[in-house]
């Protein structure tokens, strides 16, 4: 009985959440902005694609007022999410995941150049980019991967970095900042945070 209370109450949930699948053909386009403010959780991964897929998850109160939004700019996809509705939406931070929760997945071709601005999300970016640009407020930023450059600002979120080439430019006011020794020295990464740790491991 518990099982099936279960199995029904996770199915409803399932059901609630409002689900956006979205397939852009890549051709032309060079860089993608987010203009993540109000995600939660942001998560990029390159591969050898023509195809930018997009898969949007929002729940909450408020998830059918909102909606994400890609929107192309001359070689530049620009991505956000958008209120959409007229209804007004009662500005509580104390409730706030109650208002919307918001994810978004990303699967891109390589080197294209990456842009995310937020002030709550938590980044995942695995694969080979050009160049990125991330600045975070609350949330953490983990790269797996290889860039040509890199500028990563954080305010409370670590920076967690594995790449094969690295010349490290790292600064932390109030974390703990500890890199790998690299040989391969072609990649610039620059990093800083206010109050997250910093972190640089060779990858294997």
């Amino acid at each position: 009985m518990a099982f099936l209370v279960f199995f029904i109450l996770s199915s409803l949930i399932i059901k609630a959440q409002n689900i956006l699948e979205k397939h852009i053909q890549a051709d032309g386009i060079t860089s993608i902005s987010i203009h993540g403010n109000d995600i939660f959780k942001i998560s990029v991964l390159t591969s050898k694609t023509n195809q930018i897929k997009m898969t949007s998850t929002l729940d909450g109160e408020y998830q059918n007022d909102f909606q994400m939004v890609s929107i192309k700019e001359n070689h530049t996809l620009n991505l956000s999410l958008e209120h959409l509705s007229f209804m007004e939406i009662p500005d509580d931070k104390r409730n706030a995941h109650k208002v919307i929760a918001a994810t978004l997945y990303l699967e891109i071709p390589e080197q294209l150049t990456v842009t995310v601005l937020s002030d709550i999300a938590s980044v995942d970016l695995n694969g080979k980019f050009k160049s990125l640009f991330i600045e975070l407020q609350q949330g953490k930023c983990r790269i797996n991967g290889n860039v040509e450059t890199a500028t990563i600002n954080t305010f409370d979120g670590d920076i967690s970095v594995i790449t094969k080439s690295a010349t490290v430019n790292a600064q932390s006011n109030h974390g703990k900042v500890d890199l790998d020794k690299f040989y391969d020295l072609d990649a610039a990464w620059e990093l800083k945070s206010i109050n997250g740790d910093i972190t640089v491991e060779k990858q294997i």
